[in-house]
């Protein structure tokens, strides 16, 4: 039986792999534990359309570089953060970020474009602080994000 895997198990299988297992394994114990679902036409169109789309994003990255550069170069993301005292509660993510120009600017970009070369993972004091962009080795955008009070 062919199925499709739906998660990644270490040293075993990763996520979207196809492979052949037998019946019992597959309805048994990969079916009711959601690990794996029959792999069938419908699942085969589905992935291929997913891919395309994927390609497409791609494409669109590749081709604007530079447009894409001079879209993000110095603009502004506004964010606001609780603020309690002297603490602020809550932090803005690269995925935030990411999520913000996806909306806003219709750009394709995950969180893994983002670079907050100065702190590790996250925003957490009030002010503007810089980020970049990071599309290739020679095309990043420098952009400002503003954290104010909610």
């Amino acid at each position: 039986m062919k199925v499709i895997f739906l998660e990644h198990v270490l040293h075993v299988w990763k996520k979207w792999d196809i492979k052949e297992v037998s019946s019992g394994y597959a309805s048994n114990f990969l079916f009711p534990k959601k690990l794996a679902q029959p792999y069938t036409k419908q699942v085969e169109i589905k992935l291929k359309q997913s891919e395309q789309k994927k390609e497409s994003e791609r494409r669109i990255l590749l081709g604007n570089k530079q447009e894409l550069v001079d879209t993000l170069s110095w603009e502004v993301f506004p964010f606001t953060l609780s603020w309690s005292g002297n603490k602020t509660y809550g932090s803005i993510l690269p995925k935030d970020i990411a999520e913000y120009i996806v909306k806003k600017y219709r750009i394709p970009v995950t969180k893994k474009h983002i670079d907050l070369w100065w702190v590790h993972s996250s925003l957490k004091t009030l002010g503007d602080h810089d980020i970049y962009v990071n599309f290739w080795e020679n095309y990043a955008a420098k952009a400002v994000v503003s954290i104010s009070l909610a």
